[in-house]
């Protein structure tokens, strides 16, 4: 793991467990995700680093393509390995380097989502999953609903480490796009239903 990407680590860790009292729920769940898609819901904008640290792990990640556009942000997100995509469209470019990513062997974040403001999931992860036969783990985060009782430990963020789910368990049909239609929704259906868990 590169040094500065151990700072950022540290100091998102800080965080997460200082003012977000921060539990991982499962964490035994973590093992042996190398070339895995990382799929967690989607709240707030911080979702990203969080997840990133609470795994400890350096991993890709689609991100949107304006923040490519803010000053030092793009600096920051171009370290930590995101790949740009226009959303509202089929991005192939940003497509064809998600599965160079993941036929490399590394990890890959994508949320099922797309963004915060939508809750339902995108064919795009269930493409990206089918063809390069990438697992899947799901992630659920879920914030206090109060930052200061979670400073005071009567609240607390928890991130909850799903089961892997296997590609393996899918078959194409003949209508493609239906295909990675179903992947996607029965990902994201996984993930909520972690919720429960909080």
């Amino acid at each position: 793991m590169r040094i500065w990407f151990r700072f950022l680590v540290f100091i998102v860790n800080l965080f997460t467990s200082y003012i977000l009292n921060l539990k991982i729920v499962y964490p035994e769940r973590l093992k042996d995700i190398d070339g895995c898609i990382i799929a967690p819901n989607h709240v707030k904008a911080i979702d990203a680093p969080l997840v990133i640290a609470t795994l400890r792990k350096e991993m890709y990640i689609i991100a949107k393509k304006e923040l490519f556009d803010v000053p030092l942000l793009n600096i920051l997100i171009k370290y930590v390995g995101a790949i740009p995509v226009r959303r509202g469209q089929i991005d192939r470019k940003a497509i064809t380097q998600a599965k160079s990513v993941l036929e490399s062997g590394h990890t890959l974040m994508i949320f099922p989502t797309g963004s915060r403001k939508s809750f339902s999931a995108k064919p795009g992860i269930g493409k990206i999953a089918f063809e390069t036969k990438s697992d899947i783990l799901p992630v659920f985060i879920k914030y206090p609903k109060s930052w200061v009782k979670s400073i005071f430990r009567k609240d607390s963020m928890k991130i909850v480490i799903g089961e892997k789910i296997l590609i393996s368990e899918y078959k194409m049909s003949t209508n493609h796009k239906e295909t990675y239609r179903f992947i996607a929704k029965d990902i994201l259906q996984k993930i909520n239903m972690l919720e429960k868990e909080c």
